[in-house]
């Protein structure tokens, strides 16, 4: 059988969503979206890891009635790196004219 795999090989704003939840990696106890290593939370990523199990529960009257939810706690984000050349502008994906783009999960 032959093996399959997600290739990326360019960078879309677009699709960061969509390729952070597909390229999360979990062990059962938690698990990491796939962001880009740069990244931080804003309108085009979403970092995040999450513990199984780990929620946040919270009551709020509707219409009279108390109506509970639980939502996945976002840990802090650990995976942040980056880097700057002297005394330039801390890299950042979003801010560089990006010549070659490949992201294999």
């Amino acid at each position: 059988m032959e093996q399959w795999r997600f290739v990326y090989d360019e960078y879309d704003t677009g699709q960061e969503g969509r390729r952070e939840a597909l390229c999360a990696l979990g062990n059962g106890l938690f698990a990491t979206r796939g962001a880009t290593p740069d990244s931080s939370a804003d309108h085009i990523h979403y970092p995040g890891t999450y513990l199984a199990g780990g929620y946040n529960r919270l009551t709020t009257t509707i219409d009279g009635r108390p109506m509970e939810n639980e939502d996945l706690v976002n840990l802090p984000n650990w995976l942040p790196l980056t880097f700057r050349v002297n005394d330039e502008a801390w890299f950042h994906l979003d801010d560089v004219n990006i010549l070659s783009y490949r992201q294999v999960p």
